[in-house]
């Protein structure tokens, strides 16, 4: 299912993107041919061709229909690309992030006594 639905989106983008798309316009030839046809029946496909396209259109009043044959309008369809490679090349940047040592307020906050750190401290009552 995923190859079918591929092919079908491949093929949308060809006939969109190239002049391919003008093949979709080949049973418009083959009717205006069969026009011509009942016209005139002594009219060869190799006549027919050669009126629509060497330039020996007769005056026929059928420009509009004649316009609508494929590759009768050439249409020119670009793409502009911008290629740019891909590289593997890496840089490091050396960025320096300051340490903010915080050591704690400079003065003490509360009354030390000596006495009370002390290994050797006066008996309690």
């Amino acid at each position: 299912m995923k190859r079918l639905f591929l092919h079908i989106i491949l093929t949308i983008v060809i006939l969109d993107t190239t002049s391919l798309y003008q093949v979709l316009k080949f049973p418009a030839l083959i009717k205006h041919f069969i026009e011509h046809k009942t016209l005139n029946q002594n009219i060869s496909v190799l006549d027919f061709m050669a009126m629509h396209y060497g330039g020996n259109d007769l005056d026929d009043n059928d420009d509009e229909k004649d316009m609508q044959l494929p590759f009768k309008k050439v249409e020119i369809q670009h793409a502009n690309f911008l290629f740019i490679p891909f590289t593997t090349t890496f840089t490091f940047k050396n960025t320096f992030w300051p340490v903010k040592a915080d050591y704690g307020p400079d003065m003490p906050q509360v009354q030390y006594n000596a006495a009370l750190g002390s290994l050797f401290r006066p008996p309690r009552v």
